[in-house]
This record gives structure tokens, C-alpha cells and sequence, in this order.
């Protein structure tokens, strides 16, 4: 009898923890209330303490496109999305882009700036990133979920904001578009990143340098999308530029992925391969020139084509 009744008020114990817990970190964001202006002006960042950087005002920002992420680093749908900001931040940051990283804590140990300092280096993010323990800027923008991305123009209105994984492509384009409203010239995707070998080495798996910056091949049946069949978006595993989508992935039988089409003829580019002492037709990204596979004109319908892709070369979105 005591062993139940103890039970009983230790899962009672717990629930409130729980639900205390709870409380403070979503039902009090969800009574919050944006407190962004009329003119669609993004809020100052409130105090907290900097990381790589002196601290920020979106005043002293006016001139530049910002993009804000609220994150905290034990949220997985953070990491996930931790690639493309931190891509946007190298591919853009000389163009007049600067990145901040909102940090607003889920867990008692995410409050702790010794650890947030940690992540922050082993993470590789070399972006300001701001601490915001009390949530003070999180209420200001009326945020409710991690990740959530702002991006401002050049006077510091909000022209885009996303909730959650994906949309990184759309976002790109945004940054884009951002960058060069008063501008003649026109970038956009067709502006090329070089590196040199060592840095790529730096950034990719040996497999993916392997494949992308040597022309390997991966064995067939062993990547990881070949029998992918989830709906989503396969981006460049080096540069992050979409490449296919899974509206045109086919199931080929040759154990690497397979689509009838590019999302954009624009961004592959295709070269003579005599390799082999036979013509293939290889597929490169057009942004950063990494192999991607080869191109053969077996595939189905509408186009004919079957475009034979490496996993190691890609890197998967599910919508």
C-alpha cells in the first residue's frame, strides 16, 4: 500500500515538473505577441552576450540583408538546418549579408554560456550568435518554434520568414533577391564558389571528396538514397544548390538514384567523359563543379533521360 501511494504522488511530482517545465518554455511563447511595427521593422536584439562577434544592432546593420535564426543547440531540427546557414553566411557575408544567430535556450543546460560557447565552436559556426536566455528578443519576434528564420532587407524589414526545416532554396533566392535590390547586375544562381582542394577536403566526408571533387563512384546499392522514397528536395552535398526533386526520382533497378529531370536545367552542367575508353555524358553541379554522376538517354518518360546520381554527392530534404 505505501509502494502505490508513493508511486502515485512521485508520477504526481513529475507531471507538474513537467508541465511547469512546459509551461515556461511554449504556453508563455504562445501568449507572447510580436512587437515588430507597423512598417514590418524587425525589433532590436535584446542584451544578452555575443559570440564572434562585438554586440549587434539592426541599426548599425542598416545597409546590410540579415537573416535571424532562433535556435539552440540541442534541437535537432536546428542541426539540420545548421548547413545551409552556415552556407549562406560563407557563400554571401562579403556580398553585404550578415547572419545572426538567435540562441534561445530549450533546456536548463542550453542556458549555460560555457556550453553555448562549446557548441558554437564544434559546430563550426563562425556567424555572431546572441544569447537570449530570458527570451526577450524570441517574444519581441513573436517566435513559437526552433528553428525560425527571419530575413530582413537593407532597411530592416522583414520580407521572409520560415518555421522550421526546409525552404532553404526559396530562402537562397530571398537572400538573393535582397542582395541586389538597387543593384544592376544580377548574381543569382549562377554565380560560381571556388575553392581550393584543401579547403573541400576540409568540408567533406572522405567518400563525398572521393565522389565530388575526384569523379568517383560509389557501389551500387550501398548509398543512401538509392531506395529513398520519400517526398522532398536533393540538394548539392558540397554547395547546398538544389538539384532534383523527388517528383522526378524513378526506381531504375541500377542501385543509384535516379531522376528523369534536374529542378533546373540551369543548374547542371554536362561534360564528355572518355574515362571508361567510352562517350559518357557526365553531370556536374553547376555552382561549384563537383561530379555528380553521369546522364544516360534510357530513362522514362517525359524526358527520356535517366540521370544517374551519387548519394555521397547529394544531400536530401524531406518536405
Amino acid at each position: 500500500m505505501r509502494l502505490t501511494v508513493a508511486a502515485i504522488v512521485s508520477v504526481i511530482i513529475i507531471g507538474v515538473f513537467v508541465a511547469t517545465r512546459s509551461h515556461h518554455y511554449f504556453d508563455s511563447f504562445a501568449a507572447s505577441r510580436p512587437t515588430i511595427s507597423d512598417t514590418g521593422r524587425a525589433p532590436e536584439f535584446a542584451t544578452g552576450t555575443w559570440i564572434n562577434s562585438e554586440p549587434l544592432t539592426l541599426a548599425s546593420l542598416n545597409g546590410k540583408v540579415v537573416v535571424i535564426e532562433f535556435w539552440t543547440f540541442g534541437c535537432y531540427n536546428c542541426r539540420n538546418t545548421l548547413p545551409f546557414v552556415k552556407a549562406w553566411h560563407e557563400r554571401y557575408a562579403s556580398k553585404g549579408l550578415t547572419v545572426v544567430g538567435v540562441h534561445s535556450p530549450e533546456l536548463a543546460d542550453e542556458e549555460k554560456i560555457e556550453n553555448v560557447r562549446t557548441e558554437v565552436a564544434s559546430l563550426g559556426i563562425r556567424y555572431p550568435v546572441v544569447t537570449d536566455n530570458d527570451y526577450a528578443t524570441w517574444k519581441a519576434f513573436g517566435v513559437r518554434a526552433w528553428p525560425t528564420i527571419f530575413i530582413l532587407d537593407k532597411t530592416g524589414k522583414i520580407r521572409w520568414t520560415h518555421v522550421g526545416e526546409g525552404a532553404y532554396d526559396e530562402a537562397e533566392q530571398q537572400i538573393q533577391k535582397l542582395l541586389n535590390e538597387g543593384n544592376k547586375q544580377e548574381n543569382g544562381m549562377s554565380e560560381k564558389i571556388k575553392k581550393t582542394e584543401d579547403e573541400w577536403r576540409k568540408e567533406l566526408t572522405p567518400e563525398q571528396y572521393t565522389v565530388l571533387r575526384q569523379a568517383g563512384t560509389e557501389r551500387a546499392f550501398t548509398g543512401a538514397y538509392w531506395d529513398n522514397h520519400e517526398k522532398g528536395t536533393y540538394y548539392c552535398a558540397a554547395c547546398g544548390l538544389k538539384l532534383f526533386s523527388s517528383d522526378t526520382k524513378f526506381d531504375s533497378g541500377t542501385g543509384w538514384p535516379s531522376f528523369y529531370a534536374p529542378a533546373s536545367e540551369a543548374s547542371v552542367d554536362r561534360e564528355v567523359d572518355e574515362s571508361l575508353g567510352m562517350d559518357r555524358t557526365e553531370v556536374r553541379c553547376h555552382r561549384c563543379g563537383s561530379h555528380l554522376g553521369h546522364v544516360f538517354d534510357d530513362g522514362p518518360r517525359p524526358t527520356g533521360l535517366r540521370y544517374c546520381m551519387n548519394s555521397a554527392a547529394l544531400k536530401f530534404v524531406k518536405e
